[in-house]
């Protein structure tokens, strides 16, 4: 498969704390690559680093052989990478569609399987596609987002992200603050959306779930990759798990 997402040293400062080391990940066409590791190790600003919500210090980050390191988020959403955000970032004051449609600000005319579609008609699409996604989405779509449960806040969260139909799709902490059921489908339906054809990096803190559905991981430590490999092989590794993801 062909690599679609390119981080080689990586560098990325707060003030006089140095946050990323020098990091280097691949992400491959249609895969689902993982970020893993303790708080404070660095993944949250691993991912905003490539989503252009923090800035690097050095080193380069190139998708699809374009270098987009301290590119702004709005233009890096135009080119396909879309992030759903630690903590949700629901619109409090719109309802469940609304906020679905905030997602879709960045489509614009372009032809799919052949057929040259209008930004509206891109917009229709995927609205469906991603009720057809999350059903429950679409039983609630007037009501205010604010009064979803946490789980279904979620799905609000990766389905607006799906409005802009991404090639490469950020998930940073999907199952933070979840009902372990709950988090056992917001998995399901992220192996679902792989499935479909959309790239995915994910960072989370669960990871057992996160390598049960992954291909490939990064566990990050303190700012540096301590490991990485194949998830089947990660989970397998014991004293792996039990010394850096808190197994």
């Amino acid at each position: 498969m062909a690599v679609i997402l390119n981080v080689k040293n990586l560098v990325v400062d707060y003030g006089i704390i140095r946050a990323i080391k020098g990091i280097n990940l691949k992400v491959e066409e249609g895969s689902i690559v993982a970020i893993l590791g303790a708080n404070g190790a660095g993944k949250t600003s691993t991912i905003r680093t490539i989503n252009g919500m923090v800035k690097a210090a050095s080193g380069s980050i190139t998708f699809k052989e374009e270098e987009i390191q301290n590119m702004e988020p709005y233009r890096l959403a135009s080119r396909g990478i879309i992030q759903s955000p630690e903590g949700r970032m629901i619109l409090s004051g719109l309802t469940v569609e609304e906020n679905l449609l905030v997602g879709s600000y960045s489509l614009k005319t372009a032809v799919v399987n052949g057929t040259k579609k209008s930004a509206k008609q891109l917009q229709k699409e995927t609205l469906q596609e991603v009720y057809d996604l999350f059903p429950v989405l679409k039983e609630r779509k007037k009501q205010q987002a604010s009064t979803l449960s946490g789980g279904e806040q979620q799905m609000l969260a990766i389905g607006r992200a799906l409005m802009g139909r991404p090639k490469l799709l950020l998930l940073d902490e999907p199952s933070l603050g979840l009902a372990p059921l709950i988090v056992q489908e917001i998995f399901e339906k992220i192996v679902q959306i792989s499935k479909q054809g959309t790239t995915i990096l994910i960072v989370e803190q669960n990871a057992y779930q996160t390598l049960k559905i992954a291909d490939y991981v990064y566990v990050l430590e303190l700012g540096s990759v301590k490991t990485e490999g194949k998830a089947e092989a990660l989970l397998k590794d014991d004293q792996l798990i039990k010394a850096y993801l808190g197994g």
